[in-house]
């Protein structure tokens, strides 16, 4: 009796979240968000805000990259307009936000309830993830990065807060610290290409793309 009624609670509460998620992307269809989700929108509202722009920046990172905003959309921006000492730190804050807002969501759905209702072999890996929290939440962050379904795994694992939080930051800080360092060396030199060759390299982007997308649907039809 009293599992199913926790069951139900859990439901409840993932019917709260999902609600949130929906509502999130009704305003993203209907272009709501649209506007935030530029480079360009994210870069002014940090440059012409004056100190409440990063925090704003901050929050939007925190709470909506969960729910499937690509990172990019705050990472460029910021590499952009503040030097890398700045911009580093910053975006670590962000993506360990991000990772901390969807791990205290499911720590509110209510892990052990998700848990045992998961299969015999992944309840194994789960509780091997909850005695080595700081590694994996580690090479999680190493590995995935910002892909949101990560965040919310770590959160139904089980791991203590204090691992999953280091393990975090310190799991995100090689990967954006290069993604800031390599964007900022490719905006220099696209600035110093003459015309006809950031055309070519744009038309060469674009053709690989097409490529990949190509190459996607025949291996999954």
């Amino acid at each position: 009796m009293q599992e199913a009624s926790a069951w139900r609670s859990t439901r409840l509460r993932l019917g709260l979240v999902f609600a949130g998620a929906a509502s999130l992307c009704v305003l993203w269809w209907t272009g709501a968000l649209a506007g935030l989700a530029e480079p360009e929108r994210i870069r002014a509202l940090l440059s012409e805000t004056g100190a409440l722009g990063p925090l704003l920046w901050l929050l939007a990172f925190t709470c909506l990259e969960p729910f499937g905003m690509p990172g990019a959309v705050f990472v460029i921006p910021a590499s952009l307009l503040w030097p890398p000492e700045v911009a580093i730190p910053m975006c670590v804050a962000g993506a360990t936000g991000a990772g901390v807002f969807a791990f205290v969501l499911a720590r509110w759905i209510g892990p052990d309830a998700i848990v045992a209702r998961l299969p015999e072999r992944v309840r194994r890996h789960t509780a091997r993830a909850r005695e080595r929290g700081f590694r994996t939440a580690f090479v999680v962050r190493l590995v995935l990065f910002l892909f949101p379904p990560a965040h919310w795994a770590l959160g139904i694992s089980g791991i203590r807060f204090t691992p999953f939080l280091l393990g975090s930051a310190l799991g995100f800080l090689p990967g954006v610290t290069v993604w800031v360092l390599v964007t900022r060396e490719v905006a220099h030199r696209l600035e110093d290409l003459p015309l006809w060759e950031a055309a070519l390299l744009g038309a060469a982007a674009l053709a690989l793309a097409a490529a990949g997308f190509w190459w996607r649907r025949r291996r999954t039809h």
